[in-house]
């Protein structure tokens, strides 16, 4: 436990500074018009029992103490008070030079008040010490400063007085008692939001942590939506569906050992994620050794189905370099087909942004039929691309559960 508490990075003291000061400022406000209030009603009650000669005194010294609240209630509304904290030490430099002037014009009056000067030192003093002990927001290190040179202050002024020894020795003491008192409460105050604000960061930096996991297996605007307890189901007139194989993983599987199996695999999956990303390409899921993938999804919106074909050709030209440059024969077969999809998340375990319909059963034939290291489309893409894309003839072959479909091959 501290005497003076801060924290060592100079941007989180920072942080905690300004947060600090800015939950405070209703506080700050409120104590502010407390103070300016109390002044009011004395100014009030006054006339009724002071000389014209004490009124004028006492309403000089009020009134520079209500400036000084009035034009600090007036900062609170400003940056300059939540980035400079320093000025809060301005502030009661200020209010203790009104609250001296203000003593001796009571003192003047004791023989109304029936309180000696030393009395109202004591009385006067303690309350603004504790009023110091809430005004100075985060700043428990500058609080220090002033209460230490107020109480020393005060020690030379009764050390000099012509009083009894034993009159000073009880006159500090009360004082002090205010003093130990108001101290505490603002390291106590201090000490308290500073170990809310660290919770508060940390339970911030695990949110994060959440929110970073989400956005990697959901688009963000779709987390967003699901953090809202919007149920996200949307309707595409037109995705390019794009899936890959590896062509011969079952034999390849065979005989590699597991490890070097699933490295093989996790480099082609994060080489399709480069490609992908490369291309606008939006990743859905792996299947096996597949990768499906759309363009002009969620998070693919502009892609289109030349992006698509784009993307399956720079994949193949990658994964061709590396298999050379290690005498590797790994090949892949990509089928592409465009048309209307239902994207959306179902379940709440292992969320994921899913796409169903029939193009993407037509897409997933249409890999099937693709010639090792080429891409196969269907119509569909075809008309979208031929102006870009060169394709050999069209073919027409029976795919499984789609019937006769027109084919057409990529040229490499």
């Amino acid at each position: 436990m501290a005497l003076i508490n801060i924290f060592e990075d100079p941007e989180t003291e920072r942080r905690y500074v300004t947060g600090e000061r800015i939950d405070r400022i209703p506080a700050s406000r409120a104590l502010l018009l407390i103070g300016i209030a109390t002044f009011v009603s004395y100014l009030t009650l006054n006339p009724m029992y002071f000389p014209r000669d004490g009124l004028i005194a006492y309403n000089i010294a009020a009134g520079l103490f209500m400036a000084i609240l009035a034009g600090f209630f007036v900062l609170t509304r400003t940056r300059f008070y939540i980035e400079k904290p320093w000025i809060d030490l301005v502030l009661f430099v200020g209010l203790t030079v009104a609250m001296a002037l203000l003593i001796e014009a009571l003192a003047a009056q004791a023989a109304i008040t029936g309180i000696s000067r030393f009395g109202m030192a004591v009385i006067n003093i303690g309350i603004l010490v504790v009023f110091a002990s809430i005004g100075f927001v985060a700043n428990t290190r500058l609080f220090f400063l002033w209460a230490a040179t107020l109480l020393l202050l005060y020690l030379g002024f009764l050390l000099f007085a012509d009083r009894p020894f034993i009159s000073k020795v009880y006159t500090f003491t009360n004082f002090t008692t205010f003093f130990v008192f108001a101290t505490f409460v603002n390291w106590d105050i201090d000490r308290r939001a500073r170990n809310t604000f660290t919770a508060n960061e940390a339970l911030d930096a695990e949110k994060r942590k959440s929110e970073a996991l989400l956005y990697n297996v959901l688009p963000q605007e779709v987390a967003g939506r699901l953090k809202s307890g919007e149920t996200v189901a949307d309707s595409f007139s037109n995705v390019s569906v794009i899936f890959v194989d590896v062509v011969g993983f079952s034999t390849l599987a065979k005989t590699m050992p597991a490890s070097d199996l699933v490295a093989q695999l996790n480099r082609f999956f994060l080489l399709a994620d480069t490609v992908a990303e490369k291309h606008g390409i939006e990743k859905v899921k792996t299947i096996g050794d597949a990768y499906l993938a759309v363009s002009g999804g969620t998070s693919s919106g502009t892609g289109d189905a030349v992006a698509a074909i784009n993307f399956g050709r720079d994949l193949i030209a990658a994964l061709e370099e590396i298999t050379e440059a290690e005498s590797v024969e790994v090949k892949l077969r990509v089928g592409i087909h465009s048309g209307p999809v239902v994207g959306g998340v179902v379940g709440s375990r292992r969320l994921a942004y899913d796409y169903w319909g029939d193009t993407m059963n037509v897409a997933s034939r249409i890999e099937g039929v693709a010639e090792p290291n080429g891409i196969a489309v269907s119509a569909a893409t075809y008309h979208q691309t031929r102006s870009i894309v060169d394709y050999g003839p069209p073919e027409t072959l029976a795919l499984k559960g789609v019937g006769e479909t027109e084919i057409h091959r990529v040229k490499m």
